[in-house]
């Protein structure tokens, strides 16, 4: 790109994703280009809204295993393995579900 080239993340109308409010954490911001219909994008653009989709992408996954390490109690947040973080939670789901059979034979028992 020369000097005289405009700047594909600022060129034409843009939409700038908001951070969410719900989950505490600043998100950087992910700026799309787009522009009316019919107007194609140029290949600088189209490589930064891929850049922008990829970088949002990721930051969803890892907001995911942020809240998997709040939510299983035998996670703490500096286990940031993903492998871990997913054996642990399955391990968890597994644990409630014995849990649940429990009680639920508890209240099958207690009805009769």
């Amino acid at each position: 790109m020369d000097a005289t080239s405009p700047d594909p993340t600022t060129a034409g109308d843009t939409h700038t994703q908001q951070p969410s409010e719900s989950s505490g954490a600043k998100k950087p911001r992910v700026t799309r280009i787009t522009k009316k219909k019919g107007e194609l994008l140029t290949e600088d653009e189209k490589k930064a809204n891929h850049i922008a989709s990829e970088q949002k992408r990721r930051q969803n996954i890892r907001t995911g295993y942020d809240q998997l390490i709040q939510i299983v109690p035998t996670l703490t947040p500096s286990q940031r393995s993903e492998a871990l973080i997913l054996q642990k939670t399955v391990e968890y789901i597994k644990y409630l579900l014995m849990e649940r059979e429990i009680l639920e034979g508890q209240v099958s028992d207690a009805g009769r």
